[in-house]
Order: structure tokens, then C-alpha cells, then sequence
């Protein structure tokens, strides 16, 4: 199966409906028969959940953009936040911890992923790969 490129994005409130609204986004954009479709609902549910936890984005009046390219071999998927006075993105080695877990589900699932940081603020992305390319396992 090859999927066609196309790129998408939202613009989410800083409030935990949004996470509800970043991962119907997803599922309508590719659709039910795409191959990566669990793996790239689970990946934008953590990373728009961390930038509403982890940023001033989920502080009121807060915003997240969620985008979301698709090629035939990857989605990339962006989350761009208004950073955090105190924190920065990072994976936490806590095994014991509740939460914060985040990070490693998007290090499990992704090819690559990566932090990118902005005056206005940070942009967290990974790539997953769709299995339908020939270089893919």
C-alpha cells in the first residue's frame, strides 16, 4: 500500500480536551486503513499531552500546533509549544516514577525524533515509518 504526501495542521487550546481533538485530527487526516495509524494516534497523544503538562501551553490561554506530514514511507509528526521557564524536553530515567514516560514511547515507536527549540518556544518531532517503503524492515 503507498499513501499520498499531504501535511495538515491544527491549532489546539492549552486545555486536556485537546488531547481528545489532536488524536480524532489524526485518525481523520490518514484515515482507518493507513498502516501506522495506532503507532501515530499513541505518539500525538503523548507529545500533545506533554506540551499541555510540560509548557506554558497548558498554562490558560495556552496554545499547542499539531502537525502532521505524511510521505509514503513516514509521518512526521510536530508538536510546537510555548516552552517552559523551568524545564526543558527530556527522556527520564525514574523506572519506579508514575509517570513520565512519555519520551520512551516516542523513542520506541519512532525512526528518529528530536527537540527543536524557538524563541517562542519548543517544537518536539518524530518520524514513523509506514512499513510501505523499500528501505523499511
Amino acid at each position: 500500500m503507498t499513501t499520498d504526501g499531504f501535511a495538515a495542521t491544527i491549532n489546539l487550546t492549552g486545555t486536556r480536551t485537546s488531547v481528545r481533538r489532536a488524536r480524532h485530527f489524526a485518525q481523520d487526516l490518514l484515515g482507518e486503513g493507513h498502516p501506522a495509524l495506532d503507532d501515530i494516534v499513541l505518539v500525538v497523544s503523548e507529545l500533545v499531552t506533554n506540551a499541555l503538562t510540560h509548557s506554558r501551553s497548558g498554562e490558560g490561554g495556552g496554545t499547542v500546533n499539531l502537525t502532521i506530514r505524511n510521505t509514503d514511507r513516514t509521518v512526521r509528526v510536530e508538536v510546537s509549544d510555548e516552552g517552559s521557564a523551568t524545564s526543558v524536553p527530556h527522556v527520564r530515567n525514574e523506572p519506579e516514577a508514575e509517570g513520565g514516560r512519555g519520551l520512551h514511547i516516542i523513542s520506541a515507536l519512532a525512526k528518529e525524533w528530536g527537540v527543536t527549540h524557538r524563541k517562542s518556544g519548543v517544537t518536539i518531532w518524530c518520524e514513523v515509518s509506514t512499513g510501505d517503503g523499500a528501505s523499511d524492515p
